[in-house]
């Protein structure tokens, strides 16, 4: 519990001082559109591997760390988060991205990224029915030359 605690709280603050620590290294450089353009074939992916339930490819973008915060507002562990996609209690029937809200800012050369953006769900969450729109926040770190997952959340929007 206190690890897991202690790893959040590492993230948060990674996330909130990266950006100003990190803005000189947020341009247009082939080394940030190269990172932007590799994250998006790796989300790209991910989604392909939860629409069709592949526990080994989506568990694969999930760092050992990872953490998600799903639209109950539960804090939900890696291993929750197979077991739940593993057991079908994470299903999706339909999982779209709102290109023109899609919002992609590289850090620290390249190896952290943060990516917003809207997405239409048709499904389940840890055993919940999800319908509707949602605010997506992740947070990717690339380690071993791929792209993995810190931390994830999705939050509903009401109209």
């Amino acid at each position: 519990m206190i690890r897991n605690r202690l790893c959040l709280l590492s993230f948060l603050t990674l996330i909130l001082l990266a950006p100003a620590a990190a803005t000189a290294q947020e341009s247009s450089s082939a080394a940030t559109s190269k990172a932007e353009a590799e994250l998006r074939e790796s989300i790209r992916l991910y989604d392909e591997a939860l629409r069709r339930a592949d526990v080994a490819t989506a568990e694969r973008y999930w760092a050992a760390e990872y953490v998600f915060v799903n639209p109950e507002g539960e804090r939900v562990s890696r291993d929750a988060r197979i077991a739940n996609l593993r057991e079908s209690r994470t299903s999706f029937d339909s999982l779209t991205h709102a290109p023109e809200e899609e919002v992609v800012h590289v850090y620290l050369d390249g190896n952290m990224a943060v990516y917003t953006a809207r997405l239409k769900i048709d499904g389940r969450y840890s055993g919940h029915p999800e319908h509707g729109e949602f605010r997506a926040l992740d947070a990717w770190i690339r380690r071993d030359g791929r792209w993995q997952k810190l931390a994830s959340q999705l939050t509903p929007i009401h109209k």
